[in-house]
């Protein structure tokens, strides 16, 4: 995966994160109880109601960021062997900036939807080869395995064969 869990509530925050991951009503996953349910800490001092809805939440963000990952490999693939491994940092922001949309869903702030369309265009722009996500694995930039060649009869006329009349 380009991106965990504890990376997700890392750059966003475990409370922002809790509150978009939990679909208990009313909410039982605070940040506390996220961030300790991503550690994999103990969490007998809990309800069994509030443990499973921290499972529940974690099973979310887990699937957004597979989402994610889904995402991102369906713009490189013409372009890289995906997963790829040696742009880790770019998109590890990347799939943090996907998953945190995918949990906004039905409700997306504005500044989300911005992160997304951002993300979504800098992808778009590495499968156009507009940019580069660095070396590949020996050193050279990744090459589209796609390329355009042409071929052509010699020439029907020429000048030294028309005696003047071209």
């Amino acid at each position: 995966m380009y991106a965990s869990a504890a990376q997700l509530l890392a750059r966003y925050g475990a409370e922002e994160i809790a509150q978009r991951a939990d679909d208990s009503v009313p909410s039982l996953v605070d940040g506390v109880l996220l961030a300790k349910a991503v550690r994999g800490d103990d969490l007998t001092g809990y309800s069994p109601e509030e443990q499973a809805a921290a499972g529940a939440a974690l099973a979310n963000i887990e699937r957004t960021l597979r989402d994610a990952d889904s995402t991102i490999n369906g713009y490189l693939a013409s372009r890289y062997q995906t997963p790829v491994t040696n742009a880790a940092g770019v998109l590890e922001r990347i799939a943090c900036q996907l998953a945190r949309y995918f949990l906004y869903d039905d409700a997306v702030t504005d500044q989300v939807k911005k992160n997304h369309d951002d993300a979504v265009a800098f992808l778009r722009d590495v499968s156009r080869g507009n940019v580069q996500l660095g070396p590949g694995e020996s050193g050279a930039t990744a090459q589209s395995s796609a390329s355009a060649e042409m071929v052509s009869e010699p020439l029907v006329f020429s000048r030294e064969d028309s005696k003047g009349f071209i």
